[in-house]
């Protein structure tokens, strides 16, 4: 017995005194801060592929037993990034930090119980009653599961009967949700309130507007909704929500990604009827192939000639990638962002739930009578090889992102729809795409190629140093329009002369033209190197 003691003096300094696992509570609080894909500006979002990220703060509550333990944090969101966890509230600190990834699974719980018992429920073919066969896991892998039974080694639903299996063991090792685990140290039992905060991936957030005209043809209300998507596996529910818009630089992180093969228990039947050998004496055919509800489902007709009914369908349209996104409406526009060095700062006026696997829109802008300005817009080359081309002007929207003009606050970039009422039914004018715009600058959105503007360059005289040419501008519309017709110049090109009047926008030359409806006004001009 003395030979007993001796040994457990021996070990004891080298095993650590861990008063064992101990689970946080569920969130108190979940505070959540979205950025944008740095490489976005702009553009639709897809769940499968985000690439923002976000920080996310959570207060729990933890009974904190003496001595060393393991505390686990279970249910962060699954793309955290485990060495940006920052625990505060601890008495001690943390001693070590660990992201728990193996989910449980019917792939994982397979290969966790390699080499361990399992129960198979199998047909007996002799008698066509169940019988349960103790059996063990060989070997698990995409290729099929072998297990070793009194009768041998066989592959595992191979048999040609109906045959399924149950496990008699707890998942060891393996957690349901994504879990996060630090160590610490106390001196003493405790109940403490700490906060966690990390950085998660697959999040992301866009902006989209809507623009509708007012009838006065001169100004328009514009509205405008963010879009939060989470494309992890776990919700933030009732979560004070911020967003944040500018370039951020961001060096690319190495993510774990767990390469553990699928475990697929097959063997067969896994045929099809399209697998079975047609053979010469024995044909089949397919009993029934068409219904007439089938039928509903595209467009075109199906006839009953028993009856003589006559069935017609509407193609309808199903939606089976994405469902509806539940939309959050604001009672009352959000506060002005706030200033993160260079970026700005949205907060989401009421808690939201940033749910998995899904978007949600809330309300950004809510702005009436913002006066705009319609144009046409259009560019021609100063010199060109070729002698003659035509191009169509495009047709533009302008305002100015001030107090004056109603608006005056940092517009995220994002698709915006713009609507006109035409006969008391709602028409789509155009869907520009407005860039991250900052307070004061200028707005200017392309609506579309027009069909009323048309622009023909002709050269009329051409050398080494110079060339005159003709642009013949036509308004086939109904009523006056103004262009603003661009004409770019190259290294030392200048323009020597135009029987117009022209500005310097943008350090190229600019024609400001009115062009009557139903009119042709013809510019002449001369570009030269200098």
């Amino acid at each position: 017995m003395r030979w007993f003691f001796l040994l457990l003096l021996a070990l004891g300094p080298a095993l650590p005194a861990c008063a064992g696992d101990v689970t946080a509570s569920e969130p108190n609080d979940i505070s959540v801060t979205i950025y944008r894909d740095p490489g976005r500006n702009g553009g639709n979002l897809e769940l499968g592929s985000l690439g923002g990220f976000a920080v996310v703060t959570e207060t729990r509550t933890i009974v904190i037993p003496a001595g060393r333990s393991r505390i686990r944090f279970v249910g962060v969101v699954d793309g955290i990034i485990p060495e940006s966890a920052i625990v505060t509230g601890l008495p001690s600190g943390i001693i070590e930090k660990n992201r728990d990834a193996a989910l449980l699974s019917p792939s994982a719980l397979m290969r966790a119980a390699r080499g361990k018992k399992i129960v198979l429920n199998r047909t007996n073919r002799e008698t066509g009653k169940t019988q349960q066969v103790a059996a063990e896991i060989v070997s698990a892998s995409e290729d099929g599961v072998m297990v070793r039974t009194e009768s041998g080694i066989e592959a595992l639903r191979c048999s040609g009967s109906p045959e399924t299996f149950s496990y008699g063991l707890d998942a060891e090792g393996l957690v349901a949700q994504p879990t996060l685990s630090v160590q610490t140290r106390s001196a003493k039992p405790l109940t403490a309130t700490i906060t966690l905060t990390y950085i998660a991936e697959g999040f992301d957030w866009s902006a989209n507007y809507t623009a509708t005209l007012n009838p006065d043809g001169k100004t328009a209300d514009i509205g405008g909704w963010i879009t939060l998507a989470n494309g992890n596996s776990v919700s933030l529910r009732n979560a004070r929500t911020q967003i944040v818009a500018g370039g951020l630089n961001r060096e690319y992180v190495a993510k774990f990604v767990n390469n553990q093969p699928q475990v697929i228990a097959r063997c067969w039947p896994m045929q099809r009827t399209s697998d079975v050998p047609l053979k010469p004496d024995r044909p089949y055919s397919l009993a029934n192939p068409y219904l007439p509800q089938d039928m509903f489902g595209y467009g075109g007709s199906y006839e009953d000639k028993a009856s003589g009914i006559v069935v017609t369908a509407q193609r309808r349209q199903e939606n089976v990638m994405y469902a509806a996104s539940p939309v959050s409406v604001m009672p009352a526009p959000p506060p002005p962002p706030e200033q993160l060095g260079d970026l700005k700062l949205y907060t989401v006026p009421q808690r939201t739930t940033v749910a998995a696997m899904q978007m949600k829109h809330t309300r950004l802008i809510d702005q009436h009578a913002v006066p705009i300005e319609f144009y046409y817009a259009a560019e021609l080359q100063g010199m060109d090889w070729r002698p003659e081309y035509q191009v169509q002007g495009m047709r533009m929207i302008r305002t100015h992102n001030d107090k004056a003009n109603q608006l005056g606050l940092p517009l995220p970039a994002g698709a915006m729809l713009f609507e006109q009422d035409q006969f008391g039914r709602t028409m789509v004018v155009g869907e520009p795409s407005l860039m991250d715009t900052a307070e004061d600058e200028k707005i200017e959105l392309p609506l579309g190629a027009s069909s009323d503007l048309t622009i023909k360059r002709r050269t009329l005289r051409r050398d080494a140093k110079s060339q005159d040419a003709e642009a013949t501008i036509s308004n086939a519309g109904s009523s006056d329009l103004l262009l603003e017709l661009k004409v770019p110049l190259q290294g030392a090109q200048k323009l020597s002369s135009a029987d117009h009047p022209f500005e310097k926008r943008d350090g190229q030359p600019l024609f400001v033209l009115k062009i009557p409806a139903g009119a042709k006004v013809t510019l002449r001009f001369t570009t030269a190197e200098q």
